[in-house]
């Protein structure tokens, strides 16, 4: 099979400080969309929410098996059956709530990738993104209960 070859649209700008300690789902990333491609924002701001593809330009060699989180008491389980890192091509996406566009730079939360992360496209949320009916594995609801749940209402229900 060919290589596939992606070209970037823009840079997290202002991406989630590597020391943690915040709210990705109430954090304000910065996207920076390159001038070429900036006139492709038109029309992004009547939606409330977006897609952000991008690149794990930082990730870790990929492993096939995982502990989710790193932690002993989680199952291992295979990569694809999580949203970790440690991937065979490192292409991430995300389901952000927009607040401001303003080319050729979007505001956004919830993005959960570092500054200097390469973007690969933006896809506008609507209802051919709703599912109303998923399940999850018991590990991922158990470790969200221990958050106390601490997801925000923009992201919808958990499990229907």
């Amino acid at each position: 099979m060919a290589e596939i070859c992606l070209r970037p649209i823009g840079v997290v700008e202002v991406g989630l400080p590597r020391s943690g300690g915040v709210d990705r789902f109430s954090y304000v990333s910065t996207v920076r969309i390159f001038d070429e491609f900036a006139e492709g924002l038109a029309g992004l701001e009547e939606y409330s929410h977006a897609i952000i593809v991008w690149h794990l330009h930082e990730a870790p060699p990929y492993r096939l098996k995982v502990r989710p989180w790193g932690r002993e008491d989680m199952p291992e389980v295979g990569i694809f059956a999580t949203r970790f890192t440690p991937r065979p091509n490192r292409i991430a996406t995300t389901i952000v709530k927009l607040v401001d566009v303003d080319p050729p730079r979007i505001r956004v939360m919830g993005l959960d990738a570092w500054t200097g992360s390469p973007v690969l496209d933006i896809k506008p949320y609507d209802h051919l993104d709703v599912v109303n009916e998923f399940r999850t594995p018991d590990w991922v609801e158990r470790f969200f209960e221990e958050q106390g749940g601490a997801l925000p209402k923009w992201l919808g229900p958990r499990r229907a």
